[in-house]
């Protein structure tokens, strides 16, 4: 499996208290941590920007949950 090169990142709005997404382009991955329960990604560490940052994404529960 490659490296991503963008990831779709979830991240909560303060001024519409909802969850929001947005694309972040990623220079260097560093891996990521994956939900107890269903075994996909739950965040990624990157460097982007120039910064090392954790972007949290969706997981598999998640988008269950929501439905």
């Amino acid at each position: 499996m490659t490296d991503p090169t963008e990831i779709n990142s979830v991240y909560w709005n303060a001024e519409k208290k909802s969850w929001e997404h947005k694309m972040i382009q990623v220079e260097e991955y560093h891996g990521f941590v994956e939900c107890q329960q269903c075994r996909k990604p739950l965040s990624h560490n990157i460097k982007t920007g120039g910064e090392f940052k954790v972007v949290y994404v969706e997981c598999r529960c998640s988008r269950l949950r929501s439905r």
